[in-house]
């Protein structure tokens, strides 16, 4: 088998991260790179356990995206609703599970996707109710799933289910864009509709609706859908509600030039944008006192001595 072999790409999720912290975005793509590997440096492979590092309000929506994802595959695949009290209990089971695994350790010791809760890395106190309370809000929020009027439609017409969670790359401009949309759905009239699950309570619309114009893109240039007929929403889950988003012309041109503009800004950091080469003393650390740093994952081996 081939080495694998880190190459440059795009993803909304890629460009948050460089947005937030030049040096965070430097940890996650280039200095935890081969951490998984048994032969890997120490120092690797802390950088990539870290990368690994997930927090209770990142865990609660993991779990209902999964749980979301099985629900609509069972549709998508069976063309049948899974049934509720067996989605909890498996949603449960698997989050008792996970966090027993991070407590103990074993997760840090696991390869692949074991879940490593940030509070456990750190030793952070967390009081067993704030647990329970994080359990019970998955279980609110896939309840919630359940009987959100879109997941409704769904189990009247599960055929136009065109991707759940499916992780996919388009050309954009030379660039490789990654997206993985929670659901993308055909309406029957050869357009189709993007729909985003949220968990949080402080997301932001403008940046919802950046993250939904690159599905627009996605869907425009891979399904040829003209943008008079894409539709594109998120449903908060948390909160109850859903908003619409625009997709147009001028939203997917706006989108396009953005991506061209953030891919050429990584790029301008690297030591060789050909082989995709980049050292850590080319990406700054966020000034002294930053809120974000105090919750970084990377605060152990960002460099910043008083986190050490």
């Amino acid at each position: 088998m081939a080495d694998l072999q880190n190459t440059f790409s795009w993803s909304h999720s890629r460009r948050g991260v460089f947005e937030t912290c030049p040096r965070r975005y430097y940890l996650v793509y280039y200095g935890s790179w081969g951490g998984w590997e048994p032969a890997a440096p120490p120092a690797v492979r802390e950088v990539w356990i870290q990368k690994r590092l997930t927090t209770l309000p990142m865990w609660i929506g993991t779990l209902v995206h999964e749980a979301a994802e099985e629900a609509l595959n069972a549709l998508c695949r069976r063309g049948r609703p899974v049934q509720p009290d067996a989605l909890l209990a498996r949603t449960g089971a698997r989050a008792a599970h996970q966090v027993e695994d991070s407590a103990s350790g074993a997760s840090l010791r696991a390869s692949g996707k074991a879940t490593v809760f940030q509070e456990h890395y750190y030793r952070e106190p967390v009081e067993p109710e704030t647990w329970t309370a994080a359990v019970e809000e998955v279980t609110r929020q896939v309840l919630a799933f359940l009987s959100e009027p879109v997941y409704r439609r769904l189990l009247q017409v599960p055929d136009r289910l065109m991707e759940v969670e499916s992780l996919e790359q388009v050309d954009i401009d030379g660039v490789p864009v990654w997206v993985k949309l929670d659901a993308l759905v055909g309406d029957g009239k050869g357009g189709c509709v993007i729909v985003d699950w949220k968990t949080g309570s402080a997301h932001n619309s403008a940046v919802i609706a950046e993250q939904l114009g690159v599905y627009g893109l996605y869907c425009q240039r891979r399904y040829r859908v003209p943008p008079s007929r894409l539709v594109a929403m998120h449903v908060n889950l948390r909160l109850g509600t859903r908003e619409q988003h625009r997709v147009d012309d001028h939203t997917l041109e706006a989108t396009r030039l953005a991506i061209r503009d953030s891919a050429a800004a990584m790029r301008d950091m690297l030591d060789d944008p050909e082989r995709n080469l980049a050292s850590q003393a080319r990406f700054p650390m966020l000034p002294e006192g930053a809120p974000t740093c105090r919750t970084c994952p990377f605060r152990r081996t960002c460099g910043r001595e008083v986190y050490s």
